[in-house]
């Protein structure tokens, strides 16, 4: 809101008083994270301008088109100011949100349209630019959904990206470890030619109402979405990790007008704002922290809170997560019926992939709390439980009293490399993309991206702490569940004078164990259990396995052979969806 008014009372005084005769007239270009935020910024600024403009005239009536001097551009009104550039070109104030700001990076004509005569351009927030991945599993589903007829132009369209899959997965260091056990792997995935992309998107548009009536609009638009990206894997550097393939499109970046301004209340813990020898500089002002924390507490829980650390966590013969079973005990055990509770995890234990609650909201159900919010949804319940990145912009908790962080917002790790390349614009990085694993926790070796990932992680925390208790005076409860101390002291160390609790250890079973072999396989350590019996069953001829076999080729015990292989292991999920084995009863059938 102050940038809104610093930039109104700009144009009132400079325009209709004499405060800034002589000095030059300066536009705007100002970005917002959300449509709503354009619309309230716009109406605000432009409340009086245009009228002044026009002599005193109707307040009530706000001016459309030529002679409108504060532009907020939607989805809603875009189709007019469309066919109008000119009145989009000649506004002082040009107001836009983020998803339209990655839409003019590929768009030079029309960006010229929305940048030309503009002196400052105002980012409210870090822009996210996409990353785009590709993977069997994407394939499997990409199959699934096209009519059988375009089966071979999807193979002649993604054959180089699947042969590069494969490629990496069979890739061994010298000493004999898979060479993705070690770290991401740089590579360039080839075509002969693009014209199968083109033929296939082509293809795709006159199918287009025979896929919406079989599979539905939201099928066909992700189809699209889809193919129109593959040939960014064919023109760029792709990363591969745990199966997946990753690249960008090299038009998203930054672009710059004479002054240049990003606010972004993470700016002094994002790193990728201290990168040294980019094509990009950032100068950071540095503002002093004026809320006192000190009527809060934080707690560390020791524990290991990445998505795959909780699976573990999962009895698949009571199909209980024990994880799950400790902290709502724990929660239970500090709750007080005057306070209201906010709990952050990951969205997959929050709500199921149909839409019904996951496995914490069912945990905290089963241990006695019935008075629960999931999502946005929330009506004055004592419990409002959320997942990283639906809090944002939102001030549903602010006058909470506590706050849980139970889960670890972890990116996948090649998007840190990729935001490298997205923030300094540059594009060929020699630096280690070797990753290492330190308390459990797997990470950069190379020390700058190994703090831009920590900042990245505890930049998310933190603003989601700040959620509650959103007053001059906060007096918060805050505990965060995590195994890296960095972290938690990363955000800690973001609230000033806040009361720092003795840490609380917690200890819970490994249900999926990471047990290794022992032998001359030349399996890399910290391959898990699950990974060799997959390997193994890949080798294998099609054919049925029986899982007591299985069991006794890896010296397991046939009643444990569960935790090892099982549907709901996102392994063994991929191997699943890309039909190379089915799980039956007593066998796995290699397909």
């Amino acid at each position: 809101m102050e940038t809104n008014k610093i930039l109104r009372d700009y144009i009132e005084s400079y325009q209709f008083t004499g405060q800034n005769h002589g000095k030059p007239y300066r536009k705007f270009l100002l970005v917002k994270r959300f449509a709503k935020d354009v619309e309230d910024s716009a109406q605000y600024i432009g409340e009086n301008v245009d009228k002044l403009y026009q002599g005193f005239g109707d307040s009530s009536v706000r001016i459309t088109g030529k002679g409108q001097h504060v532009i907020g551009i939607t989805s809603d009104n875009w189709s007019y100011y469309r066919q109008n550039l000119e009145v989009v070109r000649d506004s002082d104030v040009l107001i836009i949100t983020h998803s339209r700001y990655k839409m003019l990076c590929e768009n030079n004509e029309l960006r010229r349209w929305f940048t030309e005569g503009k002196h400052t351009q105002i980012i409210d927030e870090r822009i996210d630019f996409d990353i785009v991945s590709f993977s069997r599993s994407d394939y499997n589903n990409l199959f699934s959904v096209l009519p059988h007829t375009l089966h071979p132009l999807l193979y002649d369209a993604t054959k180089g990206l699947l042969d590069q899959v494969n490629a990496c997965e069979r890739m061994k260091t010298n000493e004999g470890k898979k060479l993705s056990s070690t770290g991401i792997i740089r590579c360039h995935p080839r075509i002969d030619s693009l014209e199968p992309i083109y033929e296939l998107s082509n293809a795709l548009d006159k199918n287009k109402f025979e896929i919406i009536r079989n599979k539905g609009l939201a099928a066909y638009n992700n189809l699209m979405g889809i193919v129109q990206r593959l040939q960014l894997f064919y023109q760029n550097t792709c990363y591969y990790n745990y199966h997946s393939l990753s690249t960008y499109n090299r038009n998203h970046r930054l672009f710059c007008l004479a002054n240049n301004i990003i606010l972004d209340a993470n700016g002094q813990i994002d790193d990728l704002y201290n990168v040294k020898n980019g094509n990009i500089k950032f100068v950071l002002d540095k503002q002093s922290k004026i809320i006192d924390h000190s009527g809060s507490t934080i707690t560390h829980i020791t524990f290991n809170t990445s998505k795959t650390s909780i699976e573990k966590k999962l009895n698949t013969e009571t199909n209980q997560n024990e994880y799950f079973e400790k902290i709502t005990n724990f929660i239970k055990r500090k709750f007080k019926i005057d306070k209201r509770y906010l709990i952050v995890l990951h969205k997959k234990f929050v709500l199921s992939d149909n839409g019904d609650e996951g496995g914490f909201i069912r945990q905290l159900r089963q241990v006695g709390f019935t008075d629960i919010a999931v999502g946005d949804e929330y009506n004055g319940e004592s419990i409002s439980v959320n997942w990283y990145g639906n809090l944002i912009g939102k001030n549903t908790w602010r006058d909470f009293d506590c706050c849980y962080l139970l889960g670890t917002p972890n990116q996948r790790l090649e998007s840190h490399v990729i935001h490298l390349c997205q923030y300094t614009d540059k594009h060929d990085w020699r630096v280690s993309l070797d990753i290492i694993k330190k308390d459990k926790t797997r990470g950069f070796k190379n020390r700058d991206l190994e703090k831009i990932r920590q900042s990245d992680i505890i930049s998310e925390m933190y603003q989601t702490v700040k959620r509650v208790q959103r007053n001059p005076n906060p007096r918060a409860e805050i505990y965060i569940v995590t195994s890296d101390e960095e972290v938690f002291s990363g955000v800690a160390k973001q609230l000033k004078h806040i009361k720092i609790a003795k840490p609380i250890p917690l200890t819970v079973d490994d249900f999926v164990s990471r047990h290794e072999l022992k032998g001359d396989s030349g399996s890399s350590n910290e391959d898990t259990m699950t990974e060799k019996i997959m390997d193994w069953l890949l080798k294998q001829q099609p054919g049925t396995y029986p899982k007591r076999d299985i069991a006794k080729q890896f010296n397991i015990k046939s009643n444990h052979f569960a935790r090892y292989i099982n549907k709901d292991l996102s392994l063994v999920q991929t191997y699943i969806n890309t039909k190379q084995i089915r799980i039956e009863y007593r066998s796995i059938i290699r397909l």
